[in-house]
């Protein structure tokens, strides 16, 4: 029922869509929870930086080395909107030469059900290769579900 009512309001009246209905449709999108959520989930980086810090607290340079392609610039902004909504604590150690280290909060953590989700999906339901225009992840996510069930600590 929840779900349902979310789903109208998101999706309220789209039989005959056209470019300013997705307009209004992609407006309207963070004004909801499911909204918000949506948009922070579908960002790429945020669940591969959730992924890999599901297995334990990571300093800045070993998460951007473990990620691959990923600028400075986009990490940074990205583990900060991730502390920001709490879902990261970075933890600063007065050390020369300095150390921080990242690692997730209570509610980061719950982000992993949501991630092994996805994993059980796409092995249900997308098991074979990959279309050509898609390209595939370099994070691996084969042992998520024994690091969800890990309780790792800094």
């Amino acid at each position: 029922m929840l779900f349902s009512k979310a789903k109208d309001a998101i999706l309220g009246g789209m039989k005959a869509l056209d470019g300013a209905q997705l307009t209004n449709l992609h407006e309207a999108c963070p004004g909801t929870p499911l909204g918000r959520a949506i948009r922070l989930l579908g960002d790429t980086w945020i669940l591969l930086i959730v992924m890999n810090l599901l297995q334990g607290c990571m300093r800045f340079n070993t998460l951007r080395a473990t990620l691959g392609h990923i600028s400075s610039k986009t990490l940074s902004s990205r583990l900060k909107l991730l502390e920001e909504l709490g879902f990261v604590q970075r933890v600063a150690f007065l050390e020369i030469p300095p150390r921080v280290e990242y690692h997730l909060t209570e509610k980061g953590r719950e982000m992993g059900a949501i991630i092994a989700a996805l994993e059980q999906f796409g092995n249900k339901h997308l098991p074979g290769p990959l279309p050509a225009e898609c390209t595939p992840c370099s994070a691996g996510a084969s042992a998520l579900e024994s690091v969800l069930n890990e309780d790792k600590d800094c």
